[in-house]
């Protein structure tokens, strides 16, 4: 609403530091003009109060310093009083306009306007909103509008209906309308200077970081790529949303995988040169197609799959791919399935950062019942630590059209039983990649999550807990 000659507007609240805050919209307005009293403006009777949200570790709470409270309700009323308002109020009964000027800025009301108002409230309300009536619910018989701090949650509804004009109701008697806007003029100013001396933002549930939250808070504090699927329960599923505060409870179980969590996900991050040997396995689903090139594979091959995976040191490692069988044993794609092999065998390549670092031949006839089944290794490996593409897929060897007497899906193995049915061309189907490791190790080499951690560098004693200070502050 632009302001005319003669008028200004202020905000009700200045911030904890004393300036200014741009006014919010729809937030509660004091409008004086000259020659008149102060007028509350409230649009839906909003109340709002001042509050510093801060957030630490995977709960964050609304809180407010008594000192800054108390500064910015010295603020309001500084403001209020250094207006000077002429005789005869717009917006205010006659009788009744000094004694709700001052009362803006103190929060409270004089005793001839709390009784002009309580005459209004027991002449045109108390007849429906009483003890015997209960009229929606609500009775006006203890209520006293000169003390709405003492009954904030009435005084609320009082003010909502009077803003609204929906009480009285239509059809029944009623006062004039500059008395109604006074009553609710009165109980605002006193809900606002409650607000902001006694600030009450209301309950804040416990909140806590779900599995798509977790993830990229450890992806942006420590630049490593990880799946917290793999350390975190299923959240809980609220109207279709994980992230419903009241549904996301914190049992002893959920507190010990994110126990179990920091505790691995550290190490991945600064690295551990003392890391033992151990196995990590990636699947390929059955319905995911492995015709066509998967992201992140280098190109020129099918089928497979690509990762990063974190190595925790550098070292050797070794890799191990198992294939999908049908019920009987035989390979996916064996040799009376796939024609195309008869010349030359399918390979699979196994590449780290896009770098071939080996290729294994696919047994035309494997079977689960060969000394390794269904498996092929590699020799060890040496790989550096950190975060690292690892592709494991097949070199494309065929490709074009195919006189099949029954297509296959495009888009998935459809059923691992035709693997020697006539008529039905099929390629073999990597199934499983799994890493093991390190043997040997021998240090950690410089990783993106190291560089994100390690900020600083001491290089005097002095300097040392500085420098700490400074990587456990961006940490916590």
């Amino acid at each position: 609403m632009p302001s005319s000659p003669g008028k200004r507007r202020f905000a009700v609240a200045r911030s904890a530091a004393g300036d200014y805050s741009p006014p919010l919209a729809g937030a509660p307005r004091i409008e004086a003009v000259p020659g008149s009293a102060p007028r509350l403006e409230t649009p839906n009777s909003m109340r709002f109060s001042l509050v510093a949200t801060g957030f630490a570790a995977l709960l964050f709470v609304p809180s407010l310093p008594a000192a800054a409270a108390g500064q910015a309700a010295e603020s309001i009323a500084a403001e209020v009083r250094g207006y000077e308002p002429g005789a005869g109020g717009v917006g205010v009964g006659s009788g009744a306009a000094s004694g709700l000027a001052s009362g803006l800025a103190s929060g409270a009301v004089s005793a001839e306007t709390a009784a002009a108002h309580n005459r209004m409230l027991r002449t045109y309300c108390m007849v429906c909103h009483n003890d015997r009536m209960r009229t929606g619910n609500m009775t006006l018989s203890g209520f006293d509008a000169g003390s709405a701090a003492g009954s904030p949650e009435l005084a609320e509804k009082v003010v909502s209906k009077l803003r609204l004009g929906m009480m009285p109701p239509p059809g029944a008697r009623r006062p004039g309308e500059e008395v109604l806007e006074e009553v609710a003029v009165s109980l605002e100013g006193q809900l606002d200077a409650v607000s902001v001396s006694a600030p009450n933002p209301g309950r804040r549930s416990f909140q806590r970081l779900n599995r798509a939250e977790y993830t990229a808070s450890v992806r942006d504090l420590l630049s490593l790529p990880i799946d917290g699927s793999e350390y975190l329960p299923q959240d809980t599923i609220s109207a279709n949303f994980d992230n419903i505060a009241d549904a996301q409870l914190l049992s002893a179980t959920l507190m010990d995988s994110y126990l179990r969590a920091a505790s691995e996900i550290s190490r991945l991050a600064v690295g551990d040169p003392r890391a033992t040997p151990a196995e990590v396995g990636y699947h390929v689903s059955r319905w995911a197609s492995q015709l066509d090139r998967v992201e992140g594979a280098p190109y020129g091959t099918r089928g497979g799959l690509s990762v990063e995976h974190v190595f925790p040191a550098d070292g050797e490692y070794r890799f191990r791919v198992a294939f999908h069988h049908e019920t009987t044993g035989a390979i996916v794609g064996s040799g009376s399935g796939s024609l195309h092999t008869l010349g030359a065998p399918e390979q699979v390549e196994i590449s780290v950062d896009g770098e071939r670092v080996a290729l294994l031949e696919v047994g035309r006839w494997m079977h689960v019942s060969d000394p390794d089944g269904v498996n092929l290794r590699t020799e060890p490996i040496f790989v550096r630590a950190g975060p690292r593409r690892l592709s494991a897929a097949f070199l494309r060897r065929f490709e074009g059209p195919v006189l099949d007497l029954i297509s296959p899906h495009d888009w998935s193995l459809a059923s691992t039983a035709t693997s020697r049915a006539y008529g039905i061309h099929s390629l073999p189907h990597l199934r499983d990649l799994f890493v093991r490791g390190p043997f040997d190790a021998t240090g950690v080499s410089e990783t993106p999550s190291r560089r994100a951690i390690f900020e600083c560098r001491p290089l005097t004693a002095e300097e040392a807990r500085p420098c700490a200070e400074r990587i456990l502050g961006r940490l916590g």
